[in-house]
């Protein structure tokens, strides 16, 4: 049974505008015009996610249909015996085990597709758990801390943040998943100002967490990738040439150099750890190119080239790799080309970021 709440990236409990909202990022990502003379395998996968994309939303944006489907999802998802590990996506709970969840709606993933096993339920503490060793599943510190957006900003407590949204919902009759059509429905397209309160969200509960467990390095790590989310979204829309989209770009600017400092308190705890060094690079590189500040740039390309140099498979790495080379001055298009392109060339590469790849070939090679 296809697992919906993945497929969109979202938690099981997501409330309606979080679903919506995931839907219109997804379907962007995987529009028709954004892989214009990509390889044709890279057009047919954008083309069966966004088909896949599109009945996970027909189901879960319908109250009705939703409750069927979970109620299905159950069903395929009760508890196993004692020796069968439980199911990595939705693993059954203990009893108080509802105190150390994060329910909301999980971030935009960097811009990349989940990684398959992705667990969507996990642990905020960092203190081993021996007892949920015991029924087959790995112990927190080894489960990624995940900060999820919410709809509460400024007025949002953190016990507030951390609780369980459960809607009320009519359990539709059995079969209307089978037989549900698959008939693209088009929502109404959320405003700037709405996806934004969702990332400032994300970013608060981040920063919560981060004071909570300062010496766990995935809560610096989801603090970075929540102001990362925050800003380079604003940046994706900067082609509408929209002036009130430049206007809030240049305020949240600043948010580039805070994701590089969350991210340097990861790397102190993990120094080994070169994503979130292509994630400083990508992070000042950025900076530096919207704000005509080179040396900036050249930080974050050094910072590039040492994560390169870890590890020069890692497709993270070369797509931040390349973007520093674009950032640079005089801009180094062709080897950033040859990066995003050795991308596309690694077998077992994440599909995700061999389609992120191709639509920075085809940006930069006009």
């Amino acid at each position: 049974m296809a697992d919906y709440y993945e497929l969109l990236q979202v938690h099981p409990k997501a409330d309606t505008e979080a679903i919506r909202a995931a839907y219109e990022r997804l379907r962007e990502r995987y529009a028709p015009e954004r892989l214009e003379g990509a390889a044709d395998e890279l057009v047919e996968l954008a083309r069966q996610r966004r088909d896949e994309i599109e009945r996970a939303y027909h189901v879960l944006s319908d109250p009705q249909r939703r409750a069927e489907y979970d109620r299905q999802l159950q069903e395929t998802l009760r508890p196993a015996p004692p020796t069968v590990p439980a199911r990595s996506a939705t693993p059954q709970l203990l009893d108080n085990d509802d105190d150390l969840i994060d329910y909301r709606p999980l971030p935009p993933a960097r811009r990349q597709e989940r990684p398959p096993g992705f667990n969507p339920q996990p642990y905020l503490s960092s203190r081993p758990r021996p007892e949920l060793a015991q029924r087959g599943r790995a112990a927190p510190q080894q489960q990624p801390v995940w900060l999820l957006p919410s709809l509460i900003v400024a007025a949002a407590t953190f016990s507030i943040v951390l609780g369980t949204l459960i809607s009320t919902m009519v359990v539709a009759p059995a079969g209307n998943v089978a037989t549900a059509p698959t008939a693209t429905i088009v929502p109404p397209t959320p405003t700037l100002r709405e996806i934004l309160t969702q990332f400032d969200g994300q970013v608060i509960a981040a920063k919560q967490v981060a004071d909570q467990v300062p010496d766990n390095p995935n809560a610096w790590i989801n603090l970075g990738n929540a102001l990362f989310d925050s800003v380079v979204y604003v940046r994706e829309q900067l082609a509408k040439g929209d002036a009130e989209t430049q206007r809030i770009y240049q305020e949240r600017l600043p948010r580039w150099l805070e994701a590089v400092d969350a991210y340097r308190r990861a790397l102190e705890l993990q120094p080994d750890n070169d994503v979130v060094r292509a994630d400083i690079a990508a992070s000042l590189c950025y900076y530096g190119l919207d704000t005509n500040n080179p040396q900036r740039a050249q930080e974050g390309l050094a910072e590039a080239e040492k994560a390169l140099e870890a590890a020069p498979q890692n497709a993270r790495v070369l797509l931040s790799h390349g973007i520093c080379l674009i950032a640079v001055d005089p801009p180094q298009t062709e080897r950033a080309l040859q990066q995003w392109r050795l991308v596309l060339s690694i077998p077992g590469v994440n599909p995700g970021l061999q389609l992120q790849a191709q639509i920075l070939i085809n940006e930069h090679s006009q």
